[in-house]
């Protein structure tokens, strides 16, 4: 049965209540001008439920959103729809939604990799001994593409002028995952490239912006480090591993996504855009962004393009200064250009070097 009631303080108010013999069960939604209603513990705010906000972090999907204010202890139904599929309900015990830092959020770890979802919550209160009270459900999220791998961390600095230096593998690496092991030197000369390895970047400048950038690449293995000659003498060089680790569900192996990784150098100047764009060949892809300098401050990003800053970093590992920056953005469609982001510097301007690669 169906009643629509006006009642003081509610634009309107719906009573949804069960049909059939000796059905009790009943779950009152209203869609309110004001705050405020005529039943006890209902007064819920805002008056329309606010839309989810999904974001990878690590492995899993984070879902974000506004709360919902009340007397009483507001609870949150979160549904997922495949894109042309099915809906099915999310975010159960024991990962119920919670506050946090002024956001209600919940992780949805059960989101298929090359999938796309959207998401919808809705708020209630459970008065024991009666029925719920509710907003209607919200409005979709916008369209998630899970992602097959995603940013999970940067490893430690390792800041030496030694022929042989030990990197360790981030914290929560898997088997399976993709690390890129980057270095930055001061001394314009070639790295050898470690055995289980693969070379994607190896460039320098000479002169007084001398400096060197060497990218490899692997699937993750059972290992915990690898060791390298960065050849960098009292210059020094900065290297670490970065970690894109493969999503909850996906057990495919990773591959470079791109038929030609772009690299190379520029001249010194406060902003600089790489000038030709990866093309992905791979659906699903994410792309990376890498920048070095030997200069004395860390690179940003001044126009983002879409990527994700995920490094920026400046350090002295021997005579004089490198820097290094590092960002993503995730790619649905394969065959794309993907639009280079600018990057900038500070202080005195150095020379650029540059790499962007893509994986699977």
């Amino acid at each position: 049965m169906r009643w629509l009631a006006a009642v003081a303080g509610l634009t309107t108010l719906v009573f949804q209540v069960g049909i059939g013999p000796a059905s009790t069960s009943a779950r009152f939604s209203a869609a309110s001008s004001s705050p405020t209603s005529g039943f006890t513990g209902a007064t819920l705010s805002p008056a329309v439920a606010p839309v989810i906000t999904p974001v990878m972090t690590g492995r899993t999907i984070k879902l974000e959103w506004n709360p919902v204010n009340a007397p009483r202890s507001v609870a949150y139904s979160v549904e997922r729809t495949l894109v042309g599929g099915a809906t099915s309900t999310v975010c159960l015990a024991p990962s119920i939604p919670i506050v946090s830092n002024g956001l209600v959020a919940c992780t949805d770890s059960g989101a298929a990799p090359d999938a796309t979802y959207t998401y919808t919550e809705l708020p209630y209160i459970d008065i024991p001994g009666s029925t719920p009270w509710s907003l209607p459900r919200s409005t979709s999220s916008v369209p998630f593409l899970v992602p097959r791998l995603s940013y999970l961390a940067a490893g430690s600095d390792v800041s030496s002028t030694g022929t042989s230096i030990n990197v360790p593998y981030p914290t929560g690496t898997q088997s399976g995952d993709v690390l890129l092991l980057v270095s930055v030197s001061g001394r314009n000369k070639a790295p050898t490239t470690p055995t289980g390895w693969n070379q994607l970047v190896s460039q320098g400048i000479g002169g007084s912006s001398s400096s060197y950038l060497f990218v490899a690449w692997r699937v993750a293995d059972a290992g915990t480090s690898v060791t390298l000659d960065p050849q960098a003498n009292g210059s020094g060089a900065s290297t670490r591993i970065v970690n894109y680790g493969r999503t909850n569900g996906n057990s495919a192996t990773p591959v470079v996504a791109t038929s030609s990784v772009v690299s190379g150098n520029a001249t010194a100047s406060t902003t600089f855009t790489p000038p030709t764009n990866v093309v992905t060949n791979a659906s699903n892809a994410v792309v990376v962004s890498i920048m070095a300098t030997n200069g004395a401050t860390s690179p940003s990003l001044a126009t983002s393009m879409g990527f994700t800053l995920r490094l920026s970093n400046n350090s002295t590992p021997g005579s004089g200064s490198v820097s290094i920056g590092l960002a993503d953005t995730n790619v649905a469609m394969s065959g794309s250009s993907v639009s280079s982001p600018t990057w900038s510097q500070t202080g005195t301007s150095q020379a650029w070097l540059f790499a962007t690669v893509a994986f699977r």
